[in-house]
């Protein structure tokens, strides 16, 4: 254990002795974050349906930097995260937390938004982590599929993984809100209109501790050779910082437009280990996975979905990515049977549902 953390042990536990003597209060619930000072995705759907009436909504949000402030700030949340811990009958966690894992007060209940609709890669207590995750109550999900590998990697018991879904992928099933998108980026971006557009949406690699990296894609050799007719468009991940590709006027850099609205217009994802592509099935559109580092990720890291057993394209290399798409290789059966995998409802009310399981823990 290091000394930032043996100190912050320290004070949590000081904090502690004085925090147990107040009452837990049964209509509060805590929201939690350490990705945004801003509510957003799932944690902001959930917050505008809670009944600010009948319940007493609280919002704890940080987003956590690696720099010395940033590692100040975190200290200093901790404290306020510990607070609503003691005080709170519900708190809900977009991120995996170490006080809840460490301090967590009997009474509480902790529901874990996980931030995507599965899990390609092994995460959470399957892989090395600088502590466990620990006192989780219940995780949602998408599918009874993730039952088992939720309860893995949260340590929770599978009946309390929830296949009640996941609430951002309301819109995703709202076709009126994927048209509404469509048109919003096409007024904002009048070239991409008539165009075949491929968007490419890759994880990252190596971890917060040791640093991230992206694999090598060469947008340029792919649309030169499938034509002007053509775009690649490239969001990475939000731990990647604005991460950019080699100039060309038919690659762009969306890395600040929102995923779910790049689907709307996208003929075609490129993606690999990343959680985006369970979203994207959600629409039956053509899927990819570009993996040159297949065998090496499934060493290191590992996965709970083998790739090659979905039945989309695998590519090794661009050239496989221009052979399936010039010759339109793809299977619509297919798609459909993995959204019908993959998501247990698909009546967009998945928010509603979160709601009503947090009216039944009142």
């Amino acid at each position: 254990m290091g000394i930032q953390k043996l100190i912050l042990n320290i004070v949590l536990k000081i904090e502690r002795i004085f925090l147990s003597l107040l009452k837990i209060k049964k209509k509060r619930i805590t929201l939690i974050s350490l990705e945004s000072h801003q509510l957003s995705s799932d944690f902001l759907l959930i917050y505008n349906q809670l009944d600010k009436e009948k319940y007493d909504v609280r919002l704890c949000l940080i987003h956590y930097q690696k720099n010395l402030w940033g590692q100040f700030l975190y200290f200093l949340n901790c404290m306020k995260q510990l607070y609503y811990v003691y005080t709170s009958h519900i708190i809900i966690l977009h991120d995996n937390n170490y006080v809840v894992s460490n301090f967590k007060r009997k009474g509480v209940i902790v529901l874990r938004v996980w931030h995507a609709c599965g899990a390609v890669k092994k995460f959470g207590n399957v892989i090395e982590r600088k502590y466990p995750i620990a006192n989780y109550d219940y995780v949602l999900s998408t599918s009874s599929y993730w039952k088992e590998p939720y309860s893995q990697a949260f340590g929770v018991s599978k009946d309390h993984v929830l296949p009640i879904g996941m609430p951002r992928t309301d819109e995703l099933f709202d076709h009126q809100q994927v048209e509404q998108n469509k048109k919003y980026l096409y007024s904002k971006y009048p070239q991409l209109k008539n165009k075949k557009i491929v968007l490419y949406a890759p994880t990252f690699r190596g971890n917060i501790y040791k640093g991230m990296t992206a694999v090598s894609f060469d947008a340029k050799k792919i649309v030169e050779s499938l034509g002007g007719e053509y775009v690649i468009l490239y969001k990475y991940h939000p731990l990647l910082g604005n991460y950019q590709l080699q100039s060309h006027p038919q690659v762009m850099n969306m890395n600040h437009e929102d995923t779910h609205a790049l689907f709307s217009i996208c003929d075609y994802l490129i993606s690999d280990y990343s959680s985006v592509v369970f979203d994207f099935m959600i629409l039956e559109k053509p899927l990819l996975f570009f993996i040159p580092d297949y065998h090496e990720y499934n060493t290191e890291i590992g996965v709970f979905v083998d790739i090659c057993q979905l039945k989309y394209p695998v590519c090794y290399k661009e050239e496989e990515i221009i052979s399936h798409i010039q010759n339109n290789q793809f299977d619509q059966e297919n798609m459909r049977n993995m959204k019908n995998c993959f998501f247990d409802y698909q009546d967009g009310q998945s928010t509603k549902r979160v709601i009503e399981f947090l009216e039944t823990q009142n």
